[in-house]
């Protein structure tokens, strides 16, 4: 199949490669890592979910670990990975490029690449143009997004880059995140969980249910956690308040469901097996391809486990917490 255009996106959409090599139309911008420690600064990239372990031995040892943002501009034009080059090659060709960035609320890569985009498109105006998209997914949330579309386009439904915005900015508030961390030290330096509650859950086996949701008035979406007052031991019991959640709300209980971890398998198939037993006739997209990334795992750990699919609603904030508290309440019950 033929396209006029050429879709980018970052590398912590965790996409499988062997997925990226079917689908040639799809470009992934490299998001580097950043490791601070004793020795100094630390310039990780190109790194797979299993090379984060060496990164996860500095962070234990002491150090910081954070994601930089791909490399936007190219003043001088000398690196063809730079998003600049590599979008002004394509539109050299009459390619337009379509950008499909990390949520603008969880990275500063969307308004790098708009501002970017802006400056190229006043030069190339007539010929082809650049566009970048604010995805308000992140990780396997994004993934989910971009294979929907991806599935839309292979179907003829979507095939100029005006259709990609307008199904980005349709389907982008319905796909739901949900994930867990087996321990919270990645979490507690982030700043989101304080140190006394992640050194109780780390004990107590609890685990807490993140999410990004969407702000009750308006329409940003951050990473939280939603269920502050109810707790969760246990991957299986955290595994059944999802599974009861997602029977509310999925929108085709025989469609895609994701199940990625950063290197924790054990506790990601007993989150598919509970899944399976809610939609056995789900698409349920795991094992050794479905990562969480390094670039992910810089910001919850190894431990990290993560659910995505098609919800039926957008989820806001207080209404995800009310609900996963009533589901924990009742099944104590």
């Amino acid at each position: 199949m033929k396209n006029n255009f050429q879709i980018l996106t970052d590398s912590v959409s965790d996409l499988p490669a062997s997925w990226v090599r079917a689908h040639p139309y799809v470009t992934i911008v490299d998001t580097p890592i950043m490791v601070s420690d004793s020795t100094g600064y630390h310039d990780f990239r190109h790194i797979s979910a299993d090379d984060f372990m060496k990164i996860d031995k500095m962070v234990k040892a002491g150090g910081r670990a954070s994601t930089s943002m791909p490399q936007v501009g190219d003043p001088f034009g000398d690196n063809p990975d730079s998003v600049e080059t590599f979008t002004r090659n394509l539109l050299e060709q009459g390619i337009d490029v379509v950008y499909i960035a990390m949520g603008s609320a969880m990275s500063s890569t969307f308004n790098s690449v708009t501002l970017c985009y802006k400056e190229i498109n006043e030069e190339y105006k007539g010929r082809a143009q650049a566009y970048c998209l604010d995805s308000r997914c992140m990780s396997t949330g994004l993934a989910l997004l971009i294979l929907n579309l991806c599935d839309s386009i292979e179907n003829g439904e979507v095939s100029t880059v005006g259709e990609i915005a307008d199904f980005v900015t349709k389907n982008r508030s319905y796909i739901g995140h949900f994930f867990t961390w087996g321990e919270l030290s990645y979490i507690r330096l982030s700043g989101r969980v304080d140190a006394m509650r992640a050194f109780a859950a780390n004990i107590l086996g609890i685990r807490l249910v993140g999410a990004a949701v969407y702000k009750d008035d308006d329409e940003t979406r951050t990473l939280e956690h939603v269920n502050p007052h109810g707790f969760i031991r246990g991957i299986k019991r955290w595994a059944n308040v999802i599974g009861e959640y997602a029977t509310k709300h999925i929108v085709d209980p025989c469609g895609r469901i994701i199940v990625a971890h950063g290197n924790v398998p054990r506790d990601a198939e007993i989150v598919v097996s509970q899944l399976r037993e809610c939609f056995p006739k789900a698409q349920i997209l795991t094992g050794p391809e479905w990562r969480c990334g390094a670039g992910i795992q810089c910001h919850g750990g190894p431990t990290s486990i993560h659910v995505n699919f098609e919800t039926n609603d957008i989820c806001r904030y207080s209404s995800v917490v009310t609900e996963l508290k009533q589901i924990i309440t009742s099944q104590r019950k």
